[in-house]
């Protein structure tokens, strides 16, 4: 009898749409059956969006990637056919092996590829865990009192007890061979790690962070406070302020 199996991918869109509205989703099946191996199809450098509750990471390469425009759960010019298709041989490999339980990937045909919550908000686990090889570097950069200054922050120079980021991923450089695939991991275990983060709501970075249950110090905000909330489902503090010593003050009377 074959072993049974969750199949997650490909996801081709946009990384804030992967870490809002996908990979948590992953990470609430494994947690509901953790005996059953969880299988995911991403690019190889979003593989810590499922880090270790993942049994297999299959890397999705995309010619010309980078230079790609990503647009909610899909990206320019792909067809949906050619999409499904890519879908359906990924299952196929595994359906050789393995009974697929159900196999997950997001519906990108006329206006679904734009619809937030194809997949359950209230079952969104947030809870990313880096493989082991990427939290190990993050442990060595950074120290439970630092915080982290976004690199679109221009005041940050200011700011001696902060990082900023430019520096922090410069540092992930010189630890690795492989900085495509470590970068994200290690980031997610560097804010894990960090007290708060110094940035703004149009950032990938602060979004993460914000998941991850830490409070944003919030500089140049240029989003209505009622769309806040929609990007802040734990509810974790953030603090507004165009000054960031003022913004890290009202932190710290919290």
């Amino acid at each position: 009898m074959k072993k049974p199996v969750y199949l997650f991918g490909p996801f081709v869109g946009e990384l804030s749409w992967e870490f809002y509205r996908f990979a948590p989703y992953a990470i609430t099946i494994k947690k509901e059956h953790p005996n059953i191996p969880l299988v995911v199809f991403t690019r190889p450098e979003r593989f810590d969006l499922y880090g270790k509750y993942a049994d297999i990471l299959v890397p999705l390469r995309i010619p010309n990637d980078a230079n790609i425009q990503k647009n909610c759960f899909t990206m320019k010019s792909l067809m949906v056919k050619d999409y499904n298709r890519i879908a359906r041989t990924f299952a196929s490999r595994y359906k050789r092996r393995f009974q697929i339980v159900k196999h997950y990937y997001p519906d990108i045909s006329t206006w679904r590829y734009k619809l937030k919550w194809q997949f359950p908000r209230r079952l969104m686990n947030y809870d990313f865990k880096a493989r082991d090889k990427n939290l190990h570097i993050a442990k060595r950069l950074i120290k439970r009192n630092n915080f982290i200054i976004d690199n679109n922050i221009i005041q940050s120079n200011d700011i001696s007890e902060g990082i900023n980021i430019t520096d922090l991923m410069n540092q992930i450089s010189n630890r690795t061979d492989d900085y495509d695939t470590t970068v994200l991991g290690t980031m997610i275990e560097v804010l894990k790690l960090c007290r708060f983060i110094v940035g703004n709501l149009e950032s990938d970075l602060s979004h993460l962070a914000i998941l991850l249950g830490k409070p944003l110090i919030c500089v140049d905000n240029k989003m209505p406070l009622n769309d806040i909330g929609l990007l802040n489902p734990l509810r974790v503090p953030i603090i507004i302020d165009d000054v960031i010593e003022r913004g890290i003050e009202k932190y710290e009377n919290m």
